[in-house]
């Protein structure tokens, strides 16, 4: 048997008895090490120790500190911000809960903390406002995914360490995706609750003195992605320069500005962070050596010429692509499967033509649906938990959701100028 259909076997039993992937994908290296009877095992060792300690990779833990931190005092202040900007809407309240996750993700990076964060805050009073618990769970997690695309993206810090892309380029791209699903997640929410009449009459009358307040409320909070961005892209920060910064910046908000921080939050903020931390650089340690057995085995090429013996043109390849990422994040966490498939997807894009990052952008985006799709779903497990109920109780209406993302993932794919003008704006 080719030692490489040993690797597939043993990581395919692995995910399907519930191993965790890390596990699964470090069981699979070592199993076709130990078939083929050469290097040495140990070499995984090395290779892990290599995949962990990336540069790039430094950045991860602090933007996930950053994150925690910054659900201390600026979370309720961007929420309000948000409700502001968009009271005038049908059903505002999930027009605003929409943009406070574009203002979080903005700040935290992090999916499943945006849903989290922001679930914790509105989702009671969108249940009383009329919103079906459906709606309500699909409209958290379809905004906290969008921490996938809206920069500082913790994905797209691991796909730029994976494939040696600029992490800048990443960020500037990631935008205009973001925002333009943003704004067709609004228009959906908009056009259901005129439909069903939810949030009728609740809307709230702002004073210019309450406008200017909830803005210079929000402006210390708005001012990290800008912070980030603009150091990164001046070339004045590394990406783990910035994530320093951003964690240091979101320590002085909680403590000393807003003082909503106790000892035992920061405590808190500090363990979840760690063990989450934890986990993905695990994951990506794991994964290294796995990746390494691909290249060395000509994996990606086999598969190239695979597929191009189907099929040469490119927009049927991408097609192809789109469908596989699409299923794969119904089954597999993001970053897992960005380490795992890019490695064979990357030379067949790059041989056709497509601008590695606008490839990453739509990969990103693509992966997003995965947050909200059963049977993983960790965006829409986590909005459940927090409004009490059951994942089946979200259908139908979570497809409108998962309906919306798509289109947004599929135009992402298809118009490469939506991704890249700002990047070209930017050089």
């Amino acid at each position: 048997m080719d030692p490489v259909v040993i690797i597939f076997i043993v990581l395919a039993l692995g995910l399907i008895s519930g191993i965790p992937v890390a596990f699964c994908i470090g069981m699979s290296s070592m199993a076709f090490l130990l078939y083929q009877g050469y290097p040495d095992p140990m070499v995984i060792v090395g290779r892990m120790v290599d995949g962990a300690r990336s540069y790039s990779m430094m950045a991860l833990p602090m933007f996930i500190f950053a994150g925690a931190l910054m659900a201390y005092g600026s979370t309720p202040r961007l929420m309000r911000l948000a409700n502001m900007l968009v009271s005038r809407v049908p059903g505002g309240l999930g027009a605003a809960t929409l943009v406070t996750c574009g203002f979080f993700g903005a700040v935290s990076g992090s999916g499943v903390a945006s849903t989290a964060a922001i679930g914790g805050i509105v989702g009671d009073e969108m249940i009383k406002q009329g919103y079906g618990r459906g709606i309500t769970a699909g409209i958290l997690a379809g905004g906290g995914v969008m921490a996938t695309l809206i920069p500082p993206s913790l994905v797209m810090v691991i796909y730029a360490g994976t494939t040696g892309v600029s992490v800048g380029d990443m960020f500037v791209a990631g935008i205009s995706p973001g925002l333009f699903i943003i704004l067709l997640l609004i228009l959906m929410n908009c056009l259901i609750a005129k439909h069903r009449g939810i949030g009728a009459g609740t809307r709230v009358i702002y004073t210019s003195a309450d406008r200017i307040k909830i803005v210079l409320d929000a402006l210390l909070p708005l001012f990290m992605p800008i912070m980030i961005i603009g150091g990164v892209l001046s070339g004045t920060l590394t990406p783990t320069e910035s994530s320093v910064i951003a964690a240091v910046y979101a320590l002085l908000l909680a403590v000393f500005v807003y003082r909503e921080m106790t000892i035992k939050d920061f405590l808190k903020a500090t363990s979840e962070s760690v063990v989450t931390s934890a986990i993905i650089l695990f994951i990506i340690a794991s994964a290294t050596p796995f990746g390494w057995l691909m290249a060395t085995q000509n994996v990606p090429q086999i598969f190239t010429d695979a597929l191009l013996s189907l099929t040469t043109n490119p927009y049927a390849i991408l097609a192809v692509f789109f469908m596989l990422l699409w299923v794969l994040g119904c089954f597999m966490e993001t970053i897992c499967i960005i380490i795992l498939v890019t490695p064979i997807l990357f030379p067949i894009v790059t041989s056709m033509g497509m601008d590695p990052v606008h490839f990453g952008v739509a990969m990103m985006a693509n992966l997003a649906v995965g947050g909200i799709t059963p049977p993983l779903s960790v965006g829409l497990f986590t909005a459940c938990r927090i409004l009490h109920c059951r994942i089946e109780e979200t259908f139908p209406d979570v497809l409108y959701i998962v309906g919306v993302i798509t289109v947004g993932a599929a135009v992402t794919f298809a118009w490469p100028d939506l991704s890249m003008y700002l990047v070209e704006v930017f050089k």
